[in-house]
């Protein structure tokens, strides 16, 4: 490994890591870094242009340092470091170089923080704080760029760009899709399409998170939230079985926006339009609260208890915790368990490898490792010659295609009980209805596609009546004399991997 000196101090460099990563100490890269005192031994060295899921750049000329091996300013995240390199990160000509850079950046820029969806999260701001000094020698008529929508979720306000790349080089090196491009040059290039070539690739939205400015901005946030007023909670994407690892904006009780959180075994740095977009319908009017439900757990109790024969419809949505005590009920029951899914599309792969997946659910196997693959299937309950005595139909994947003969079949059953997170075709024929929480309201762990097992956690409160499949299910199992006490989501996932070693 090259040792270099860093402000006087002797560092060991990774091999192949450019200079820049090395004085932030990137390890698990996250983009921004932590602020000041950073990890790394020069602490929060300024930039804009690299990212750690992109090829360096080295067009913004922010992250300036003095090395041994020049005489004048070099950008660190085009040098690889060598052993007995010398750098400074610090002092008067590297902080007047850093403040030069700056001042061309501002001389054109708007003054439009105020109402910029990016003002809490923009570099440009915490940079021209540390920076600048607030006085501005610029005299002349700013520079007008472009403001004009480049896709259907995306906008850009070109009077804010400062032409890093990061979104070019996005759709080049990511996506693989070359939407966008830089255009002009100078003080009047900006990001622009081809007029015929909208930014409409399944992964454009990853173009806003990485834009360093207020340039582009996502059409479905504008205006939703100020981030410094915003709770942000690490959670997992339940839109398909890839399992992004994600970051939820919080405001006054809503999730307004989802954005990938770094996680190289799964998502990486990215994740696809579709998961972000997939959260409209948890605050909907169309969810099941205390308005809709009709009966009790003791009623579904006795109801399931006095049924010759039991037939229980879970979901590859529900957490494992849930589907291991499905699992409980049915063997007490001696019930057949059957599954919902939801496949669309075909498998799209980006560029880089990142594929978004035709399986919208996100615990399929999960649910495989508790109940055998392949899943037994709604459509074996609806070939069988015998109609179920007892129906129990537990949906947690939103904007399910219900089948007709599953609701045909649902008429002729006896006692019919549902749990659902939105209205369906079955609620009319229930006997006892059951508003439930969504992913977003609950606690427990799914396994992606991959094998890897993942926690979600309570980011938002659930509707008023809402119930987890946790608790209800749980409260089911203690009327029926099966379990004496509930368990939180920890308990029951400790019980799950005790039982199915």
């Amino acid at each position: 490994m090259p040792r270099i000196k860093v402000d006087g101090t002797e560092v060991e460099a990774t091999p192949g890591k450019r200079l820049l990563e090395v004085l932030l100490g990137v390890g698990a890269p996250v983009d921004p870094p932590p602020k000041r005192p950073g990890p790394g031994p020069a602490g929060d060295v300024p930039y804009y242009c690299w990212h750690p899921g992109l090829t360096p750049a080295g067009n913004c000329r922010m992250c300036l340092v003095k090395v041994s091996t020049s005489k004048k300013l070099e950008v660190s995240c085009m040098i690889v470091p060598t052993d007995g390199l010398e750098v400074t990160t610090k002092g008067p000509e590297v902080e007047a170089g850093r403040e030069a850079v700056l001042e061309y950046m501002l001389a054109n820029h708007p003054l439009d923080c105020p109402v910029c969806d990016k003002a809490g999260e923009c570099k440009l701001q915490d940079y021209t704080y540390e920076h600048r000094h607030g006085l501005s020698r610029f005299k002349e008529d700013k520079v007008i760029r472009h403001t004009k929508d480049l896709g259907p979720h995306i906008k850009i306000w070109g009077n804010r760009c400062i032409s890093c790349t990061r979104c070019v080089r996005f759709c080049d090196e990511i996506s693989g899709t070359g939407e966008l491009t830089l255009v002009a040059r100078g003080d009047h290039a900006v990001a622009d399409i081809h007029p015929d070539v909208p930014l409409d690739n399944p992964m454009s939205l990853n173009t806003v998170d990485i834009c360093p400015v207020g340039a582009l901005i996502d059409k479905n946030f504008l205006y939703q939230a100020r981030v410094w007023f915003a709770d942000r909670k690490p959670s997992v994407c339940t839109s398909c079985s890839r399992g992004c690892n994600v970051t939820a904006t919080i405001y006054q009780g809503e999730v307004k926006r989802l954005q990938p959180r770094f996680n190289a075994d799964v998502n990486g740095h990215w994740m696809c339009d579709h998961g972000r977009l997939e959260i409209d319908w948890i605050h909907s009017p169309d969810r099941l609260d205390a308005k809709h439900t009709k009966g009790t757990v003791a009623e579904l109790a006795a109801g399931l208890k006095s049924a010759s024969r039991v037939a229980i419809v879970a979901s590859t949505g529900a957490t494992l915790e849930e589907l291991h005590l499905v699992g409980t009920l049915a063997s007490s029951l001696g019930a057949s368990v059957h599954f919902l899914e939801r496949i669309a599309g075909e498998r799209w792969v980006a560029k880089n490898g990142f594929a978004i997946e035709t399986d919208k659910t996100p615990n399929r196997a999960g649910a495989e490792r508790l109940f055998g693959s392949p899943l037994p299937s709604v459509n074996d309950l609806l070939g069988a010659s015998e109609t179920p005595g007892a129906l129990l139909v537990m949906n947690q994947i939103p904007h399910l295609e219900w089948s007709a003969a599953l609701v045909a079949l649902a008429q002729r059953v006896p006692f019919v009980a549902v749990s659902d997170i939105l209205a369906n075709p079955l609620l009319e024929r229930a006997n006892v209805v059951i508003a439930s929480a969504c992913w977003a309201e609950r606690d427990g762990n799914v396994v992606n596609r991959d094998g890897r097992t993942q926690r979600i956690r309570t980011l938002v409160p659930a509707p008023h009546g809402a119930k987890t499949d946790l608790s209800w299910l749980q409260e089911l199992l203690i009327a029926l004399g099966l379990r004496k006490t509930s368990l939180s989501a920890e308990g029951v996932y400790r019980e799950t991997e005790m039982t199915n070693k």
